[in-house]
């Protein structure tokens, strides 16, 4: 049974919602514009194919509320709990995510512009096919998400925790991830194109038959790491941690691999034309 009639009629009379208890209802193609649900509960809502436009939910409770398709924009989700949400197929713009919980949440095939989710708990999160541009994801937890095929524009993501999340298929463009950390993720066949990875954990990565032409991969560890047949040509390895690495057939053409660590490493049918390797260690 819809509950957006009954919904429509309170905000008509008040705008402000904030602490009311709105779980479960079935809200399916509503329409809101400057309406609060601050400390609302809106847990197990179904608000799919809805438009949602200066609505502020933040610090409220919107654990395994559905969006699917709808259109969100300037929304604030700040502080709020939103594990298991559901935002498939949904467009947001210039909503703030930063703070939040959003655990085991779904935003597969999701369209993300200027959306802000700095500090924002994503671990376990399927982004499947997900798009995000110009947004900023600075120091977002994304441990063991899924994360395929996702288009990442213009974003910074400096100091994330993606552990074990799967990056594979991806394409990141123009995207800071200085001092992150992507232990043991996987990355193959990703492309990255003025992607910054400096002072990174990467330990145990898997980029085999990755596109990384020029990336910044400074003072990096990459110790066990597997680049077999990664173009990483023109790519700045200075100083990164190679140990144990697996650079079979990669291509480091023109690379900076100056003071690079790379005891143990399978460099066998790996391309080094032009590529400095004043002090590198390859015992």
């Amino acid at each position: 049974m819809s509950n957006v009639d009954e919904l429509l009629s309170l905000v008509l009379h008040n705008t402000c919602q904030d602490g009311v208890n709105f779980s479960a209802y079935e809200l399916t193609g509503i329409s809101l514009n400057g309406v609060t649900f601050v400390y609302a509960t809106l847990n197990d809502a179904v608000v799919n194919e809805s438009e949602l436009i200066n609505v502020n939910f933040s610090q409220a409770n919107l654990k395994n509320a559905s969006f699917k398709g709808a259109r969100i924009k300037n929304v604030n989700f700040s502080n709020a709990s939103l594990q298991g949400a559901d935002f498939e197929d949904a467009t947001l713009v210039n909503c703030a995510f930063h703070n939040s919980i959003v655990e085991n949440s779904n935003f597969t095939a999701a369209k993300l512009e200027k959306c802000d989710f700095k500090g924002c708990n994503l671990n376990y999160a399927n982004m499947y096919s997900a798009v995000l541009k110009d947004c900023d994801m600075s120091f977002t937890r994304l441990m063991y998400a899924f994360l395929k095929q996702i288009d990442i524009a213009n974003t910074p993501m400096k100091g994330i925790n993606a552990r074990g999340s799967d990056l594979s298929f991806s394409k990141l463009n123009d995207v800071d991830l200085r001092g992150s950390t992507l232990k043991y993720s996987d990355m193959n066949s990703c492309t990255l194109n003025k992607v910054v990875l400096s002072h990174s954990n990467l330990l145990g990565v898997e980029l085999k038959d990755a596109h990384c032409k020029g990336i910044e991969m400074a003072e990096s560890n990459l110790e066990g790491a597997d680049l077999t047949y990664a173009n990483l040509t023109e790519s700045n390895l200075q100083n990164a941690f190679l140990l144990e690495a697996n650079l079979h057939g990669a291509d480091l053409s023109k690379a900076n691999l100056k003071d690079a660590y790379l005891v143990d490493a399978n460099i066998a049918k790996a391309i080094t034309k032009g590529a400095n390797l004043e002090n590198t260690i390859l015992e």
